[in-house]
């Protein structure tokens, strides 16, 4: 009789424990499942295009990046565009667009700006970390921009536009190391696309228009973060 008794209150014991885990678990699900974050960013770019369609892209590509432009291929509510160049300011873009105009070469401008999203769970924990690594990546952008404009004018000597390619390299490569968390998959990835474009600028010699492809690449992948998150 005993031992049936201790039975009884082993066997409850044990529900009780059970029962408690799966309740925790379950609690666990679903604060994971409330649990979100708003990401804002701050970055506001203005590219200067020039529209193509398929059959003259290519020729429109190779026209642009020959006359020192970056040549970079986006397309926009199904129109395609090849991206002279990115500016920081809508003044600047303006200035280069009547200058275009008056050499006969019709452009148009691009207002580009990150959209805001919503992170679910336990990736909103990396909002923090999302916005340090668009800034970062801004950051290289404008350095690349700034090399661009100083190599064209012949202030920098290749071995310091190199610098700045291969500090761009470095940034990069140390976001993505740092980026564990599953949600930066898909963000890690477009950062080893840039990586490779620079280490390819870097093993030869830099023009202006290489640098100005990597710094509008970048434009463009942070423009576009709400896509891989």
């Amino acid at each position: 009789m005993n031992i049936l008794r201790y039975s009884k209150k082993h066997f409850f014991l044990i529900l009780a424990v059970f029962t408690a885990i799966v309740c925790a678990f379950a609690g666990i699900l679903w604060w994971s499942g409330r649990a979100y974050a708003r990401v804002t960013l701050k970055q506001k770019y203005w590219f200067l295009v020039r529209d193509c369609e398929d059959s003259t892209a290519a020729a429109i590509i190779g026209n642009t990046y020959l006359s020192g432009g970056a040549g970079f291929l986006i397309e926009t509510g199904g129109r395609q565009s090849v991206v002279i160049a990115c500016y920081y300011t809508e003044v600047s873009a303006k200035s280069v667009q009547r200058s275009m105009e008056e050499k006969g070469i019709e452009t148009r401008i691009l207002n580009y700006a990150p959209s805001d999203f919503t992170l679910k769970g336990n990736s909103s924990s990396c909002k923090d970390k999302i916005i340090a690594n668009a800034d970062t990546a801004d950051t290289c952008a404008k350095i690349l921009y700034d090399a661009a404009n100083a190599l064209e004018r012949t202030q920098i000597s290749q071995e310091e536009a190199r610098a700045a390619v291969r500090g761009a390299i470095s940034s990069l490569q140390g976001l993505r190391a740092g980026n564990s968390e599953n949600c930066f998959s898909q963000w890690n990835t477009v950062l080893v696309n840039a990586e490779r474009r620079g280490k390819e600028i870097a093993s030869g010699i830099i023009f202006a228009k290489d640098l100005r492809y990597l710094q509008v690449q970048l434009c463009f992948f942070v423009s576009n973060m709400v896509d891989y998150f």
